[in-house]
């Protein structure tokens, strides 16, 4: 009989305990042996992943009998004579373990919550049954593997063994350990931070597929104690994972920052007349539209491309950013001008908020830097401070003096103020930062960000053309109760906004690891759908009660507009995930295409059932858009990952 042993490595000091162990199982005595060893270090895949892989070789070469162990055992207390009289008894077969000061005899699972446990006393026989044998030293017979197949590779982690073996007794096998005979586990993962959440994750995935509806219900009445049993857990995940640390980060300061600018909307609706807030709508409205322009692209660039530690790239896309800024804050002042000849009270209003365009320059520089050294809590505390200061010192003037003119003076002087600070910061972040002039670069950047300014410009020109049209085809009054409803939906999109700026790196590093990618696009869909739905259900029943406490009887239509439009909220949030997809394998085109379609389907809409419907039509319109949008942009990302798995 030929015995197959199979090992993973995941970390460099393993190597050596490999060799360790080699030297162990030979000095057992097997006369015909192999050993397999899985470099989980380069392939990043899980231990079943590298279980399977040994026993498919073994098979090939006629293995009898499968051995999967650690590397940081010790079996010198083991013979092949125990080992032999062991396999007559079980179809899967251990030992006592030795662990972290304890002594373990076999696996046991718990019956109603189906928790595995390992089994601490002694028992009175030498040879005793169990539900599991720990995987550190599993014995498997050929038999075995040719009735029920392959460890799960969905595990990844831990409870792989646990399922192994259930499956193994549910068709009949039997399995058992020796208590006389004993080995050492080091347990080198016993510090590894991410082993708690591995086993909360696979405990859950386990329970599910194997209890019966009376387990479930008991879980279900449990959950209050299981959540609070998790509490430390959930502590060290967010503590230890900087993608969680930064999204939540991020999306906390956003949502402070989105709640000062509520609360702003709310004093603003209070106190001027849907015809003045209209007023104050067109202005943001028309500066965002040259916003991308401003970006030129880069921050997507510089999350998607730029290297770490690239002092000479980082200035040049510093300086690139200064020079297009400077020119678009003329070119916006020039627009409005002729786009608003008449109404020289917009124009002036345009000149005031358009210092928001040189502002940009500093405040989106000190964000790429901070995203790429994964310390985006910085940019949030800047921002989180700068916002208060805002709407603080907007809701003062107001009361001083209620007139547009004094809200747009304040915003220009805030946003001079807010230069100087990101200006220092991006300073202290950069040892030589200087505007120098490099057209070469500056070329490498545009050919690869040119794409992302018109994705930035379509993607603006769909979210504001609605606000224009209503303009033009009505009126300001219409213009301020649309947007009262739909600054609703603003407030929730900061979600999506802060998963694009996290996920972006992340997503970049994966992408050649097809099956890292494909859970990852998985558990955020999974998230992102939950939480959009949530708040759409909570949303669409709490607004007749809440909104009217906000918004005047003026503005009683925005209440209308608020509980549609909310209703693409979980299309926008999904969505993001499959434009981070196409962004990474540099099919930027699509994505304007998509917008592209998604636009004019807005525009032709919007001008077919304004003019009959008002705001109403537009707030349909919206959800249609993002229900089109979605079906595209899923459509498009999933045909990209499939050739690319098949081209791999």
């Amino acid at each position: 009989m030929k015995v197959i042993f199979v090992t993973n490595i995941y970390k460099e000091e393993e190597k050596k305990e490999v060799n360790r162990v080699s030297k162990e199982i030979k000095a057992l005595g097997f006369d015909d042996y192999k050993i397999y060893v899985n470099d989980g270090i380069k392939n990043n895949r899980g231990y079943a992943y590298g279980v399977n892989q040994g026993i498919k070789k073994g098979l090939e070469e006629d293995g009898g009998l499968f051995v999967v162990f650690n590397a940081d055992i010790s079996i010198s207390g083991l013979t092949k004579k125990v080992i032999i009289e062991g396999l007559k008894k079980y179809n899967i077969f251990g030992f006592t373990v030795n662990q972290c000061s304890k002594t373990y005899y076999g696996g046991e699972i718990d019956r109603w919550r189906l928790s595995g446990g390992m089994i601490e006393q002694k028992p009175k026989k030498r040879y005793q049954s169990a539900d599991f044998v720990s995987g550190s030293l599993m014995f498997i017979k050929r038999a075995v593997v040719e009735r029920i197949g392959f460890w799960d590779e969905s595990y990844f982690f831990y409870y792989d063994e646990t399922d192994y073996c259930l499956r193994a007794k549910k068709a009949g096998f039997k399995i058992g350990i020796d208590s006389q005979s004993c080995y050492q586990h080091f347990e080198l993962s016993e510090n590894n931070p991410r082993k708690g959440y591995f086993l909360a994750k696979n405990r859950w995935r386990f329970f599910w597929r194997n209890s019966n509806n009376i387990q479930k219900i008991y879980e279900i009445v449990r959950l209050p104690k299981t959540a609070i049993e998790y509490l430390p857990l959930l502590k060290n995940v967010f503590l230890q994972s900087r993608f969680i640390t930064n999204f939540f980060s991020l999306n906390l300061s956003s949502i402070l920052n989105k709640f000062f600018h509520f609360f702003l909307f709310i004093f603003l609706v209070k106190n001027l007349s849907p015809e003045k807030y209209g007023i104050y709508t067109i202005v943001w409205a028309f500066i965002a539209l040259f916003n991308p322009f401003v970006d030129l692209g880069t921050t997507t660039y510089g999350l998607v491309y730029l290297p770490k530690n690239r002092e000479k790239m980082i200035n040049t896309l510093i300086s690139l950013r200064f020079f297009i800024a400077t020119l678009v804050f003329l070119m916006v002042n020039l627009s409005a001008f002729l786009f608003f000849k008449s109404q020289k009270e917009i124009i002036l209003y345009i000149f005031l908020t358009s210092m928001t365009i040189i502002s940009g320059i500093w405040s989106g520089s000190y964000l790429i830097i901070n995203s790429i050294k994964e310390k985006i809590i910085n940019s949030s505390i800047v921002s989180l401070i700068f916002n208060f200061l805002f709407v603080a010192l907007i809701i003062i003037g107001l009361l001083i003096k209620k007139s547009l003119l004094t809200i747009f003076l304040i915003i220009f002087c805030l946003f001079i103020f807010y230069t100087l600070i990101n200006f220092i910061l991006v300073k202290n972040e950069v040892a030589k930062l200087r505007i120098c002039v490099d057209l070469v670069n500056w070329k490498k950047v545009i050919s690869k960000s040119y794409l992302f300014i018109l994705i930035g410009f379509l993607s603006g020109f769909y979210f504001k053309i609605d606000v224009f049209l209503l303009k033009f085809l009505k009126s300001e009054r219409e213009v301020g109760i649309y947007n009262s409803g739909y600054k609703f939906l603003d407030a929730f999109m900061l979600l999506a906004a802060s998963y694009n700026i996290t996920v972006l790196p992340i997503m970049s590093r994966i992408k050649k690891d097809l099956n890292l990618l494909r859970r990852k696009i998985f558990k955020d869909f999974l998230m992102l759908a939950f939480v959009g739905v949530s708040i759409v259900i909570a949303f669409y029943f709490l607004a007749p009660m809440l909104l009217p406490l906000i918004l005047k009887k003026t503005y009683s239509g925005g209440i209308i507009t608020a509980r549609i439009v909310t209703f693409s909220l979980p299309f926008i949030l999904v969505s993001s995930i499959f434009y981070n997809i196409l962004y990474v394998f540099d099919l930027a085109r699509t994505v304007i295409f998509i917008l592209l379609i998604q636009s004019i389907i807005n525009i032709i809409l919007n001008l077919i059932y304004i003019p009959t419907y008002s705001y109403i039509a537009s707030a349909y319109i919206t959800v249609i858009s993002e229900v089109i949008n979605f079906a595209l942009i899923w459509y498009f990302a999933r045909k990209k990952l499939m050739s690319y798995e098949n081209r791999h």
